[in-house]
């Protein structure tokens, strides 16, 4: 397993770079969509936003079953299932037929994002893990360089183009099915983080053989078989497979309580809601300041493109920078600044005529923007417990693409009913109160050591984030 583990993270990153690939690619085209889909300006932005709501409602299902599978067994289809889904999209002649592909094409980004972050959280321990998360930070960011960019150049040729970029995630299901590993839940990490071995299932063997070797007391999915031999005995028939079937049906009722139970706790719950904050705010840019740039300064769509490049160059600025503010600052502290300058650069950028102030605000929203998804996906890990962090991080990942896709139904109706110049301002608001509700929160939660929690983890406790006596 070892052998290909310095190939783990670039493909990590990669699988999150195509997944994201979503409003930032096409942003700069939705102007361009209008008149061939014969569509209305209000409307386009369902293009975006019906694939985030594809993410948002298939993100729990595949998080039902992240905890007891394979994540390799659920990333191969989703990678499959969002290649050819995306492809697709280039051939449909309506605004309705593009639609139903972008929503099939969002079920496979779902599950490509959260069992990339999943795959994080198993791999990478303590401060590791932000420099993991900095990293697929740092590869988001030259995406939303390069894909507006890249979206723009693309539309030129014609506004369903860029849709054929999607097609290279099937090339990359392909490394992904041959390097990474194989295993389940936290079973997956290399010897050197947990001390033992792990056979290509994730099962535990503690240097046991198992051929010809009784099994005395050892549970295989619940049930015992005590002096059982398992080389040459058949097991159908015997009643195993009943009682197995027994401990898989106890196995899913004990996950469902101890998410339930996860979701009883306010630092979970608010970590989860951030996840919303975060793309709510952000998607306010993503889809408007290409509207705001034709409007007010003449920008192509290619044009727009570059100039919406521009925030990806300081995201990546501070995906480098983040691990050295984590060692110095609180993850609560971090998110709030983000929240705060992401809010003041939205505002203004809605009232700004001038284009050098527009490439000043939009670097300095880079900077938020790069803050906050950094800080956030951090979070979820560090409070999210072992025994049910694949269910928890999805419902993190399903309030993300509810942020997503309620942004363009909310700011687009404010465009409808107010101006262009109040979605900008509006979700501004929104940010301040964000980052307000982050310094006020960051007293109650204190961390008392941010990342002991992976050894606690490992003992089967939970979190190391406590509350502070009121």
């Amino acid at each position: 397993m070892k052998k290909h583990e310095n190939t783990w993270l670039p493909i990590i990153c990669s699988i999150m770079f195509f997944a994201l690939a979503n409003g930032t690619l096409l942003g700069p085209v939705l102007p361009e969509m209008l008149a061939p889909l014969k569509t209305a300006e209000q409307d386009i932005g369902m293009v975006v936003a019906v694939f985030t709501l594809a993410t948002a409602l298939f993100t729990p299902v595949f998080g039902m079953f992240a905890d007891r599978l394979s994540r390799k067994t659920l990333l191969i289809p989703c990678l499959v299932l969002n290649g050819f889904s995306g492809l697709a999209c280039y051939f449909a002649q309506d605004f309705e037929t593009l639609l139903i592909f972008r929503f099939v094409q969002g079920i496979g980004a779902a599950g490509m994002l959260l069992l990339a972050l999943l795959l994080i959280g198993d791999l990478y321990p303590g401060h590791e893990r932000v420099h993991a998360t900095s990293r697929v930070g740092m590869t988001s960011a030259i995406g939303l360089v390069s894909f507006p960019v890249l979206g723009g150049l693309m539309a030129l040729k014609s506004w369903n183009f860029p849709f054929l970029f999607y097609g290279l995630v099937l090339p990359l299901a392909v490394f992904a099915s041959i390097f990474l590993p194989g295993g389940k839940g936290l079973e997956v990490p290399s010897e050197k983080r947990y001390g033992k071995k792990i056979d290509e299932k994730g099962t535990r063997l503690s240097g046991t053989k198992i051929n010809g070797t009784k099994i005395n007391g050892t549970k295989i999915n619940g049930t015992k078989l005590k002096g059982t031999r398992l080389s040459g005995t058949k097991l159908k028939g015997t009643g195993i497979n009943r009682k197995v079937n027994n401990g898989n049906e106890k196995n899913r009722k004990k996950s469902l309580s101890e998410l339930f139970s996860t979701l009883r706790d306010f630092k979970v719950l608010y970590a989860i809601f951030l996840g919303f904050a975060i793309f709510f705010l952000l998607f306010v840019i993503v889809i408007y300041l290409p509207f705001k740039l034709k409007t007010d300064f003449g920008y192509t769509s290619k044009e727009a493109g570059f100039a919406q490049g521009i925030i990806g160059i300081t995201v990546i600025f501070v995906s480098s920078r983040a691990k050295g503010l984590s060692l110095k600052y609180s993850l609560f502290s971090l998110t709030g600044a983000g929240f705060f300058l992401t809010a003041l650069t939205c505002g203004m950028i809605g009232l700004v005529h001038s284009k050098v102030l527009l490439i000043l605000l939009l670097m300095l929203f880079g900077v938020g923007g790069g803050l906050i998804q950094i800080m956030g996906d951090t979070l979820i890990l560090q409070v999210a417990p072992i025994a049910s962090m694949g269910s928890t991080v999805s419902l993190y990942n399903s309030m993300k693409y509810a942020g997503q896709t309620l942004s363009p139904v909310f700011f687009g109706f404010m465009l409808v009913r107010f101006g262009l110049k109040p979605v900008f301002l509006s979700g501004a608001g929104f940010g301040f109160v964000v980052a307000g509700m982050c310094w006020l929160l960051k007293g109650r939660l204190k961390a008392e050591h941010e990342y002991a929690h992976v050894e606690e983890h490992s003992k089967g406790k939970d979190s190391a984030l406590t509350f502070k006596n009121d």
